[in-house]
């Protein structure tokens, strides 16, 4: 352990070297509760400049994204658009910036590691659950004012930083392939919910019609309220959305997708992996303030047909990711992290139970969407 540690801060400080600012003496605490990236506060203190500044040092989790170069370019393009909105007045929320290196590179590689340092936004913090639909107005109004400023930003320019992450064909065969080879014999234990998923060949060629239909947008595709920043406002009333962070998912998509994933993060009442699933209930408070602030915010860029796929995008994100937890399960837990027995057999259920609800639910989600 020890070892470990001093190998991690030799590391640090053969990245920070590289950056045009003084780190010696700086503090260096872990931030945030991520589970694939790690992340820290670099502190630089008071007696090194005139005042206190921080920065963000993120150790990006190469073994997920292999595109690790590609990420951090497509994070300092959206940025780079951002920052020049803002200063022309079109988008209200601050944009983190990434430091670029002496050698204007977007990421840093020291060993078999790569490494990327970015703005600290003090007086900002982030939160785990959305607690009132005044707070889910909130959370979609910010991620559609994101996509939104990036609507006249061409999409294709980004690298596909995961390939076929939301791609329903490109799930349903990682699930077939799974079922075939039952590497672990768990196969019979979870029959049922694989007969489940493969019953659902009516939606599954929904989705495909429709994604063939629809526009790309660059979108953040991992837009759960802790991927903001919050600050109180300038009365101390309360707390808004200050900046959207944790870019590493941003590439060409779907609005439909990035609906979708605040739906399955909003709108259950249980966390993905409880297991009291009998007790699982659809908020319509939370979709309906999610859904009518994510379409005002914007406005007519967004066509006739995006309007209508939000609702199959609020299917389809608990059908796809209930699919993953349980082709890992089949194969041995070998993507997700698991901390109990059958744990991705329980998110499984648990996120197919979700897509049952809002298939049940979607007339009235179809009114409250109109």
């Amino acid at each position: 352990m020890v070892h470990k540690k001093a190998q991690l801060q030799s590391d640090i400080d053969l990245v920070l070297k590289n950056y045009d600012y003084d780190f010696s003496g700086v503090d260096i605490t872990p931030l945030g509760n991520g589970h694939i990236n790690n992340t820290y506060k670099v502190t630089i203190p008071f007696s090194s400049i005139k005042s206190e500044s921080a920065f963000v040092l993120q150790q990006i989790n190469h073994n997920i994204f292999i595109k690790t170069v590609e990420l951090s370019n497509n994070a300092q393009k959206i940025n780079t658009h951002l920052l020049q909105q803002k200063n022309d007045g079109k988008y209200p929320l601050l944009v983190p910036q990434q430091l670029l290196t002496k050698t204007g590179e977007s990421c840093i590689k020291v060993g078999d590691n790569y490494w990327r340092l970015m703005e600290f936004i003090n007086n900002s913090y982030t939160l785990e659950k959305v607690e009132s639909p005044e707070q889910a107005a909130l959370v979609a109004n910010a991620f559609a004012q994101f996509s939104c400023s990036l609507s006249d930003f061409p999409a294709k320019e980004l690298d596909i930083i995961i390939d076929d992450f939301h791609d329903i064909r490109f799930r349903m065969r990682q699930l077939t392939e799974a079922v075939s080879n039952d590497l672990h014999g768990r196969l019979a234990d979870c029959q049922a919910l694989v007969n489940f998923c493969f019953d659902q060949k009516t939606f599954i060629d929904h989705v495909i019609y429709i994604s063939g239909k629809l526009p790309l947008h660059v979108t953040h595709n991992d837009t759960k309220i802790n991927n903001l920043l919050f600050r109180q406002n300038e009365f101390g009333t309360g707390a808004i959305p200050c900046a959207v962070i944790d870019l590493d998912t941003c590439m060409p998509g779907l609005l439909m997708h990035d609906f979708g994933d605040m739906v399955r993060t909003c709108c259950g009442n249980l966390a993905e992996d409880d297991t009291s699933t009998d007790k699982m209930v659809f908020k319509f408070d939370i979709f309906e303030a999610l859904i009518k602030n994510y379409q005002n915010a914007f406005d007519d860029k967004m066509t006739a047909l995006e309007k209508d796929s939000l609702i199959v995008g609020a299917k389809l994100l608990p059908f796809i990711i209930g699919t993953r937890f349980l082709t890992d399960h089949l194969n041995g837990d070998k993507y997700f992290q698991v901390s109990r027995e059958n744990h991705n057999l329980d998110r499984a259920t648990n996120q197919l139970q979700l897509f049952t609800l809002v298939c049940e639910a979607e007339p009235e989600l179809v009114k409250l969407g109109s």
